[in-house]
């Protein structure tokens, strides 16, 4: 029993810890957007800059912008893993498909049963027929 306990504690600690590393990185991925966002915002404003100063902060806008762009496809993938986890260890879903096709199959497997039953019966009864038929026509030559 206290092997059970222990295992079932081990997954437990997994599941914590994954989440934990989910949460992390969802957190940085946000801040990282919220960032961006705030320095386009503060480097947008114009006030007297010049050329120079102008392009410095077009570099900077498209390089946050880049980095909005990476911390967007970093949550897409995220979401696609969870997904897969989700899909991949739901041991509830699992089950109830695994019954689902086992009941499915034990259906389909009495009815071939009753259908063999049947085809046999029949085939008795038509040898039995065939056999009588034969007999009578070898007393009668």
């Amino acid at each position: 029993m206290a092997a059970a306990n222990k295992g079932t504690t081990g997954a437990r600690q997994t599941l914590v810890n994954a989440e934990d590393q989910y949460n992390k990185r969802i957190d940085d991925d946000i801040a990282k957007l919220v960032d961006c966002f705030t320095d386009i915002v503060r480097v947008g404003e114009n006030k007297d800059k010049d050329k120079f100063r102008v392009a410095e902060e077009g570099y900077q806008i498209e390089s946050q912008s880049a980095q909005i762009v990476r911390s967007a496809e970093s949550l897409l993938g995220l979401i696609t893993e969870l997904k897969q986890h989700l899909l991949l260890n739901d041991t509830a879903l699992l089950s109830q498909l695994t019954k689902q096709r086992t009941e499915a199959l034990e259906t389909q497997r009495y009815e071939i049963k009753d259908t063999v039953f049947k085809m046999r019966a029949e085939l008795q009864t038509t040898i039995y027929d065939l056999e009588s038929v034969y007999f009578r026509s070898l007393k009668g030559a």
